[in-house]
């Protein structure tokens, strides 16, 4: 159904009971999986053993979950729940009302134990009539970063010699400067005293300023 080779599907129905057991769940996120969510199934695995790749990095296998949901909307904390329960990376195929969307994660192993992971951030495209999985690389790691590019806009520079993480990074500030402006641009456009205005303007172009320096960061 996902258009990925034959021999790297898996077709195997996960109960939502075994995240409920494997991880410390908050009510809200228990409420949420019931909520939302009406099926997970583990689609496809893509691994050395399932295709014609090389895992010489960092990442061991891909997994593809393909999740049906109850509502267009729904918790993120859900696939975070699911991402910290399984020790590879998952690519995300949401489907709702005849529709899909792709999400993919970065996360990296928890200083406070073994085997827990913290998620940095998500990266997701938008609704689409058919779940564009293109496989694009021949090693995993490859796999990964494409994917990862593709879902952030182009944010992530595969072209780039920096480590993931460091571009992963620069995106999560690009993130936060751009929420910051856009706090400013509300608080800008409801003062009324024009000196602050001046001062408001100011700062989001400073802001700006910081954006292009991390976008420009690659070439650096």
């Amino acid at each position: 159904m996902l258009g990925l080779p034959q021999s790297t599907e898996v077709n195997k129905f996960v109960a939502k009971q075994k995240f409920f057991d494997r991880t410390d769940l908050s009510p809200a996120v228990k409420q949420a999986f019931t909520n939302d969510v009406e099926k997970i199934v583990w689609a496809n695995k893509i691994a050395p053993k399932t295709m014609n790749i090389s895992a010489d990095g960092d990442i061991e296998e891909l997994e593809i979950f393909h999740i049906k949901l109850k509502n267009g909307v729904f918790n993120e904390k859900v696939l975070e729940a699911i991402d910290k329960a399984i020790p590879y990376y998952i690519l995300f195929v949401l489907e709702y009302n005849g529709k899909f969307q792709l999400w993919l994660g970065y996360k990296e192993k928890s200083a406070s134990g073994a085997n827990k992971t913290n998620i940095v951030r998500y990266f997701n495209s938008e609704w689409q009539r058919e779940p564009d999985i293109a496989l694009q690389g021949n090693t995993l790691d490859n796999i990964y970063e494409n994917l990862l590019s593709r879902l952030s806009d182009n944010l992530i520079d595969t072209a780039s010699e920096q480590d993931i993480k460091t571009k992963v990074n620069r995106t999560v500030e690009l993130q936060k400067l751009e929420k910051q402006i856009e706090k400013l641009t509300r608080k800008m456009l409801a003062e009324k005293q024009f000196n602050r205005q001046c001062e408001l303007r100011t700062q989001i172009k400073n802001l700006e300023s910081q954006i292009q320096s991390l976008k420009g960061a690659d070439n650096g």
